[in-house]
């Protein structure tokens, strides 16, 4: 596991919710943007969000979700939603 790339992911995680005091929850596909810009990423896919589904699934997979203190992981039946929430 990166753990540049996880550290990168948490500071434009911590920058994004400092500057959107009102978010209180974000789909993780729905910061791909932000995560391109910082270079996290090179781009997102056709499939949106795969890339950082992809990196959360393979934390979950290791048990290493607590790595991203923002996460919350929604599992329904078949799949799981995947978002982030301000650290309180």
């Amino acid at each position: 596991m990166n753990r540049v790339k996880i550290e990168n992911i948490n500071k434009v995680l911590a920058d994004y919710f400092a500057r959107n005091k009102n978010v209180k929850r974000v789909r993780a596909l729905d910061m791909m943007e932000e995560f391109v810009k910082a270079g996290i990423f090179k781009s997102d896919s056709e499939r949106a969000g795969l890339p950082i589904r992809k990196l959360l699934r393979e934390l979950d997979k290791n048990n290493q979700l607590d790595l991203i203190p923002y996460i919350v992981v929604e599992q329904k039946d078949k799949n799981r939603n995947w978002y982030f929430e301000p650290i309180e």
